[in-house]
């Protein structure tokens, strides 16, 4: 028996930011836009999102009981694109890579989430990504 892959969640937002300047925002400042109350483990408790800006490095939330990994990143070239292992429930060992290009004054940010199998909960994901991209895109539009 096979288990065959499922199509990944892509995801495409413009901002006003450059795509330096979108990138930054995107990792180093991560927990300044979050959504942590409905999308981490600590909930209202988180007090930092962390991303590790190098291969190896890591995303995580911090609450005052600890850390908790999110995902490990596998590729890193600011300020055009990384790419993450994702490390959450299900969807364990899925990648989300997130790409930043020029679109007219602004940048362009493509999140692609991939590598479900059909027993991991890509639905889940295909709104939550709405809903986590929100607050990045009012925090990067002027």
């Amino acid at each position: 028996m096979s288990i065959m892959a499922t199509e990944a969640i892509r995801k495409i937002v413009l901002v006003d930011f450059a795509p330096a300047e979108a990138f930054e925002l995107f990792t180093n400042r991560i927990a300044a836009w979050w959504p942590v109350g409905t999308h981490s483990y600590g909930g209202e408790a988180v007090t930092d999102v962390v991303l590790e800006p190098r291969v190896g490095g890591r995303l995580y939330e911090v609450t005052e009981a600890g850390q908790q990994d999110w995902g490990r990143v596998l590729e890193w070239e600011p300020p055009n694109r990384f790419l993450l292992e994702w490390q959450i429930g299900e969807a364990n060992g899925t990648e989300v890579e997130v790409r930043f290009s020029p679109e007219g004054p602004g940048a362009r940010v493509e999140l692609e989430h991939r590598g479900f199998d059909a027993a991991a909960p890509r639905g889940r994901y295909e709104g939550g990504w709405d809903v986590v991209l929100a607050p990045y895109v009012e925090q990067a539009t002027s």
